[in-house]
């Protein structure tokens, strides 16, 4: 792999077919007049900014295609001899045929964006592109073909390979020999560098510095731990993946490998760039048809078309989230460890994130309809229980009934999110159940959500242990009327919940709980006024779902 086989972008500037075949699926060409133009500098169109400039791609984010002003812009670029303009896609046909007649004639090429992307990830990607400049095609690696890359990059250094994306998801890999580590072949088996070890890589700084400079990452042997060798690949600003190299077995990498991989990880970015492109373009299309079907407002046809499942498929969706509060971190490896879950034989499953957790629909059940609940209640105990395990959180499945076909997965969807609320609100031993199992705790968790916002006229026994709290007073109080009422009144087993000695418990709630309070406890109103306000108290907690 010689440096002859890379030719930069300040000597040859990407030109608009090659950054066409760069991020493909993101953009739709409408006009390409002249496919072998020089893109010399991507712009983000402003009117009162500087005028276009030749070799200019224009990206017009705040432009109506519908409007005048498009039409400006396009005769704009044509006589300044920009490369091209990419504006909003025109969702009429015959505005979309107005506007490439039009290009055609200036001269200009003119590209959609696809509906399926925003604006800042299509000018990170296109960015990206220009940064990268030609992508030559180096001993017989098509364009996009990291299998190939990785089998390349093997020889050059000689030790094992992975390509991998930003989140240590493996792409590619490839090694001579099978004398591989067990942590090399974890992450090979798995498709994925081990927990674990990329916390610690965190910790330690490992990622930080990585993602900080071109420069390859050289780390010595540790115990179990081999040799390696790691480089970012980046361009225009954007995270594409990165390369790793370990040594094999009995094997030490030679001091040509750092050479060896600066060059990779140029020839590289326009690999991972253009496998981005298609891979986000499939799987941003299959999570919006899932997504529309579980809305109610989508096509069971389009989703099969896209996911490769039955129209007419039994299935049903699980709700699942975590006992405790969601942070980021622990919604993105959630979201991950469910995708990983083996749905079983026969039967696929589709991820959908979700505000508590993520959404499963599980398609491919059996015919018969007591065998598919079955069969949806094993994959929500399976689910829940190797969830909290990898987790060490709480994880919680809301099982939705059985529908007959895609159409109708957004009924499954409602009773399973109800079914995770119950499971959430009522602190249920179970780690999965379906909406009847926990009605209850549904419907008290709507009773409290209606009482949240109600004015009361008069200040409530649970208020006046609240104010108390609030002016500096005993905040135990609140945890001695919240033991007494969930023990039915018996002051012992109230005491013991909360290992305080019986007779302490009890002077303390004659004393002081009641005398502040002033509960009527032998009026069954005031003890379910209480329990109620107390309930709400737990429920708008920070640990509330």
């Amino acid at each position: 792999m010689g440096e002859d086989a890379w030719d930069r972008p300040a000597v040859r500037p990407q030109t608009l077919e090659g950054l066409i075949d760069l991020v493909e699926s993101r953009i739709e060409v409408a006009a390409l007049p002249r496919p072998q133009t020089p893109v010399r500098q991507l712009v983000v169109y402003d009117p009162f900014d500087r005028p276009i400039a030749r070799g200019d791609l224009v990206v017009a984010a705040g432009l109506d295609s519908h409007g005048i002003e498009a039409e400006k812009l396009l005769r704009a670029a044509g006589k300044a001899e920009a490369a091209g303009v990419v504006l909003r896609e025109a969702r009429e046909p015959g505005r979309k045929q107005e506007l490439r007649s039009l290009a055609e004639q200036a001269g200009t090429a003119l590209l959609f964006r696809a509906a399926w992307m925003n604006w800042p990830r299509l000018i990170g990607a296109l960015g990206a592109a220009v940064a990268i400049g030609p992508v030559p095609d180096d001993a017989n690696v098509p364009l996009g073909d990291l299998g190939g890359l990785a089998r390349l990059i093997a020889v050059q250094v000689q030790g094992a390979v992975t390509i991998e994306d930003p989140d240590s998801r493996v792409l590619a890999h490839y090694a001579e020999s099978a004398a591989l580590d067990p942590i090399r072949i974890l992450t090979i088996s798995t498709g994925q560098v081990p927990e674990e070890r990329r916390r610690a890589m965190t910790e330690d700084g490992f990622f930080k510095e990585l993602w900080s400079t071109e420069q390859v990452l050289h780390r010595r042997a540790a115990g179990d731990i081999p040799e390696r060798m790691a480089v970012a690949v980046q361009a225009g600003g954007e995270r594409l993946g990165s390369i790793w190299v370990a040594a094999l077995n009995g094997h030490t990498l030679q001091d040509s490998a750092v050479e060896a991989l600066r060059i990779a990880a140029r020839l590289a970015a326009g690999h991972l760039l253009h496998h981005h492109s298609r891979h986000h373009g499939r799987s941003e299309l299959l999570t919006e048809a899932t997504r529309a079907v579980l809305d109610g407002r989508g096509s069971g046809a389009l989703l099969a078309r896209h996911s490769g499942l039955p129209a007419d498929t039994r299935c049903a969706v699980l709700a699942v989230g975590v006992a405790g509060p969601l942070d980021d971190d622990l919604r993105v490896r959630l979201a991950r460890h469910a995708g990983w879950h083996p749905a079983g034989p026969g039967r696929s499953s589709l991820l959908l994130p979700s505000d508590r957790g993520v959404l499963i629909l599980l398609a491919g059940l059996a015919a018969d309809l007591p065998s598919a609940e079955l069969q949806v209640a094993d994959y929500g105990r399976r689910l829940a229980a190797d969830l909290s395990a990898r987790l060490k959180v709480r994880a919680l499945a809301g099982l939705g009934p059985v529908q007959g076909r895609l159409d109708h997965a957004s009924r499954s969807r409602e009773s399973a999110e109800l079914a995770l609320s119950g499971l959430l609100f009522g602190r249920a031993e179970l780690g999965c159940a379906t909406v009847d199992q926990v009605a209850d705790a549904v419907a008290l968790r709507h009773v409290l959500e209606t009482l949240r916002d109600l004015p009361l006229p008069v200040r409530t026994s649970v208020s006046r242990l609240v104010a108390h709290a609030e002016q500096g007073g005993d905040r135990s109080l609140l945890n001695a009327l919240r033991a007494y009422l969930d023990h039915s009144g018996e002051l012992g087993r109230a005491a013991d919940s909360l290992g305080v000695p019986r007779t302490t418990f009890a002077n303390r709630f004659q004393k002081k709980v009641l005398e502040i309070s002033r509960l009527n406890v032998g009026n069954p109103d005031a003890r379910l006024l209480a329990h109620l306000q107390l309930r709400l108290l737990d429920h708008d907690g920070p640990d509330a779902s």
